[in-house]
Formats: C-alpha cells, structure tokens, sequence
C-alpha cells in the first residue's frame, strides 16, 4: 500500500557542488536549507536582513545589494529606544540610528560583493500579501508590530512578479553572468491570512515562480511546497500550530533537495560531514572523563583528515573545539 506519493524531483539540470558559493533569500525555507548547507561546510550566506515573506520585497532588497545602494535614514524608525527599518526582519534592531546604519551598510557591502561571484541565487517566495506603509508609500519588508492602520494590505498580481523579477534576474546576470537561481515556494502555511487566502496566495506564488523559470535561463523551480502539501500530505508532518512544518517534513524536504541537485560525487563527503557534525553537537553528561577525552582526539583526527583531503571545507570551528583540553 502506497501512504503518499513520493514526488520524483528528478536530477537537477545543474549539480550543486562544494567549491560553489550559494546566496538563499527568502522565506523560513531558506533559513532551513542554508543550515543544512553550512553545517555541511558549503560556502553559503543567508537572508541578509532576515526572513522576507512577499516576493515584492525580496526583490526590492535584492535590488539595493545589486546596486550596492546603502541605507539612509528614511525608513527607518524608533520604538521604546529601539531603533529599526522597514525594510528588514524584527531582528535587526539597534539602540541607535548611526549603529543600525553601520549594520546595514556592512551588510549591504558585502552581499554586493557576493552576487558578484555567487554561483547560486536561491529564492523562497512565502506570501503573495504585502504591506504598503501608508505615509511612506512604500512597500515593506516587516510591519515591526506597528498599528495595522499605518499599512495598506494588498495582493501581489502574478504576472507583475514575473515582470519585474524578469527585469532583476536581467540585471543580476549583467553583474555576474554565470549565476545560476532556483525558485521555490514554502511549505509553511500563512493561516492568518485565512485558509481560502493562503491557498489563493500560494497559488500566485506558484505561477509566479514558475512564469520567472520559464522565462530564464539558468533559472529552476524545486517543488518544495508541493512535497510537503501534495507529497507528504498529513497533518501529522506539522508543527502543533498547523501551519509551520515539522523536523520530519523538513529532513524529507533536504532528502529530496539534496537528492535531486547536489553532486552526486559530493554524497559520500555529505555522509562523512554529517557524521562530523553529530559529533560535535554531542555533550555527554559529564565532559571531564577519559572517554570523551578520547571521542574529541578521534574526531579531531577526522577534521584534519577532511582538511588534509579536502583544503578548501572551513571546519576551523570544529577543529577548535575538538582540541580543547
């Protein structure tokens, strides 16, 4: 008896490898896929300015990396000696204007200099909803908690999406020709919006990101929402809150993920990689004995013997706390 589907995601028309630099933007499924990719020592940045849900603004940020075009002080906002911008996840506060500038800009700077020499740009469009703050006129990354009468809530149109992100994937192979983008919609579930309203949105999202695929070269689409919503199928791959997915459902989203696009020739030092790493997540219970003396000694050896084999892994971390006394 079959349970659910086991979506085939084929082979990707282009292999991830290691000695490749990939950039992830986007929703909550950035944030998982980039952990799994840096604990498995791919050269791999994430969400410059924290978690972006509407594709609107995704592409606005884009747009001021690419153009590596610093922040100002419009947009930006204080709230009870906390200062924040408009335009970035509620992580990024500061107890100053100058210093949350300072943050921004450096980050801005840099991530101008990655999407130069990105070999990957990985996108995840969450919410087709998007919020205009009313007085600014101007489109917003993150609403802060302010009042809900200082924005405008609107619907992202699906052939605008593919207009406007086909002008910027233009613009980003003019500064680097050999970037490669994948395409992808989260699995997690906008229930605030509404059950009719979230489906209504991933649908936008779905011909939007399928419209930019087909439209562009080099550009993929990795059905990450279907495998949880059409795959997989079952509330009990949920968090308790019914919108988020669980650990299950995000390890058979990387199953498949790295199943179907990362080099095949990288498996085996996939395997020994996330053996390193659940080594170096353990703690016994007591660190103070000869035995676990001995376990740090023989994965210290292992990390040389990756670094010796493999000199370009960054696993100085490991190597550290592995030769801690």
């Amino acid at each position: 008896m079959r349970f659910h589907l086991d979506l085939d995601t084929g082979t990707g028309p282009a292999a991830i490898q290691h000695r490749q630099k990939l950039l992830l933007t986007g929703s909550c499924f950035t944030e998982h896929i980039g952990q799994r990719l840096s604990d498995l020592k791919f050269d791999c940045h994430a969400n410059p300015f924290g978690i972006v849900f509407n594709p609107e603004s995704i592409r606005l940020a884009l747009t001021r990396l690419l153009e590596n075009r610093p922040f100002g002080e419009s947009g930006l906002m204080e709230r009870q000696g906390s200062w924040f911008s408009l335009e970035t996840h509620t992580s990024f506060t500061k107890a100053s204007k100058e210093e949350l500038l300072a943050t921004l800009n450096s980050l801005v700077a840099a991530w101008h200099g990655y999407l130069r020499t990105a070999d990957w740009l990985i996108l995840s469009f969450g919410s087709a909803f998007y919020y205009e703050h009313r007085e600014l006129q101007r489109v917003v990354a993150n609403c802060h908690k302010l009042p809900a009468k200082q924005f405008t809530k609107l619907m992202a149109d699906p052939s605008a999406i593919i207009a406007s992100y086909n002008e910027l994937l233009k613009s980003l192979r003019s500064l680097n020709p050999d970037l490669k983008v994948m395409l992808t919609v989260s699995p997690v579930k906008h229930l605030r919006d509404g059950v009719v309203e979230n489906n209504l949105s991933k649908a936008v999202l779905t011909v939007a990101a399928h419209g930019i695929a087909n439209a562009n070269e080099h550009c993929y689409y990795f059905p990450a929402y279907e495998l949880v919503n059409d795959d997989l199928r079952d509330y009990r791959f949920y968090e308790a809150d019914m919108a988020h997915p669980n650990q299950q459902a995000i390890d058979y989203v990387w199953q498949k993920f790295s199943g179907s696009w990362i080099d095949p020739a990288a498996r085996p030092l996939l395997d020994r990689l996330a053996a390193l790493q659940a080594a170096f997540r353990h703690r016994p219970l007591q660190e103070a004995t000869q035995a676990f003396a001995d376990f740090k000694s023989a994965q210290l050896k292992k990390c040389r013997e990756l670094k010796t084999e493999f000199p370009y892994l960054d696993l100085n971390k490991e190597i550290i706390y592995f030769s801690q006394e």
